[in-house]
């Protein structure tokens, strides 16, 4: 039996997207449907009734999870399993590895449309091209809701593009195996969410008696990796954007300096908080280019290859070729608040002035907004406000 590779989170997205999540209406309108098809099948699976009736009541909370546009996986299972009832107890058998009832449950679920075929059950006999719909999907929320403190429920979509947010490599090509990755990637970030006490007594306070109340927190974690593929990136780009020359963010720059005079700054202190802020800032511009350009290629150099690139993120004009260099400085300040680059950032940017944009993010986690300049930093009149200095023996 093969080790599980754990799977290393990077800290600095998933803080940056816990604190997204901590601070949107969580759990409201649109997905608490979930919590309340959880309760629904806890309350109505296990009564002693007719089997048929059992899985009608059971998963009648579940429209969403399990019936969509050309997806019709529970119009089938409640046909079929009534008359086959013990595909669902061997799949539900947690006596027996889970790979090995999946795909029993699959071969076994197909079999029995065949038999029904047979039959002439409901006109199938004349049908060669009748689906079971009993994919790893459907499969995934019905173990879920039998196991929800074991089980999430799966989507490779959603899994794609979670993988590519945090930069994680998916390397499973079978769909049985793809979803027990994804089960093992979802183990991992439920471990980080469960050190967010914010975020634990939020989601606590949020639950009560009416919903299914979620102890181990598997339905926390799910809601967690769909809310930041699917809402996160429409709720950044309803902020501010503008474009702007030099000329006007130097005027605000200078104001604001005279304005401040005099002032005493720990520059240590203030470097280690802007590396901090600096990194939230790109994942919000990435998430901004990924949007404009419909791309999920936009490249987050600085987070692959380092500083040394001379621009944080590699992006596309709107003819999908040019390339578009991306420097991006963030404040929570407002846009008169000075900011700063390198002698490097410096050079690039006068090399490549026809493809390079500073993005200028002010009122960062307030009121978010986005200045856009395009051109040279050397139009951007810097003034030094520190000095690097190397102790040597010869100058002691």
């Amino acid at each position: 039996m093969s080790m599980k590779t754990k799977i290393c989170l990077p800290s600095d997205i998933m803080r940056h997207l816990i604190d997204w999540y901590i601070k949107k209406e969580t759990w409201t309108d649109i997905e608490e449907y979930k919590w309340e098809a959880f309760k629904k099948f806890k309350d109505c699976f296990y009564l002693k009734k007719p089997i048929d009736t059992r899985i009608e009541e059971a998963f009648s909370k579940a429209d969403n999870l399990l019936d969509s546009k050309r997806y019709f996986p529970f119009g089938m299972f409640k046909i079929v399993i009534p008359h086959y009832p013990f595909l669902l107890n061997e799949l539900f058998n947690e006596n027996n590895p889970l790979k090995s009832r999946i795909i029993n449950y699959q071969k076994g679920f197909r079999d029995a449309v065949e038999k029904m075929k047979k039959k002439e059950y409901n006109g199938w006999k004349k049908n060669d091209n009748i689906s079971t719909y009993q994919d790893v999907r459907a499969i995934s929320v019905y173990l879920a809701m039998r196991y929800p403190e074991k089980y999430y429920i799966y989507k490779y979509g959603i899994y794609r593009d979670f993988a590519k947010l945090i930069n994680h490599h998916i390397k499973q090509n079978n769909p049985i195996e793809r979803m027990l990755g994804y089960f093992e990637l979802c183990d991992e970030v439920k471990c980080y969410l469960l050190k967010n006490k914010d975020l634990i007594e939020k989601y606590t306070k949020w639950l009560n008696n009416n919903k299914y109340l979620d102890s181990e927190y598997y339905l926390l974690t799910q809601d967690f990796i769909y809310s930041v593929v699917c809402h996160r990136t429409q709720y950044s780009l309803h902020q501010k954007v503008i474009h702007m020359n030099s000329k006007d963010i130097i005027n605000e720059i200078e104001k604001h300096i005279v304005s401040n005079k005099g002032r005493k700054i720990d520059y240590a202190k203030r470097d280690e908080r802007y590396r901090s802020l600096g990194k939230e800032g790109e994942l919000w511009v990435m998430e901004y280019e990924k949007e404009r350009v419909k791309d999920n290629e936009v490249i987050h150099v600085s987070n692959n290859e380092g500083d040394g690139a001379g621009y944080d993120i590699l992006s596309r004009e709107d003819d999908g070729v040019t390339p578009r260099y991306i420097e991006v400085k963030t404040t929570t300040g407002g846009i008169d608040t000075p900011f700063y680059f390198s002698d490097n950032e410096l050079r690039f940017s006068e090399e490549n002035k026809r493809n390079y944009y500073l993005y200028r993010l002010y009122n960062f986690g307030k009121q978010t907004s986005l200045a856009i300049i395009h051109g040279s930093l050397a139009d951007v009149k810097a003034k030094p406000v520190s000095f690097k200095c190397i102790v040597t023996k010869s100058n002691q």
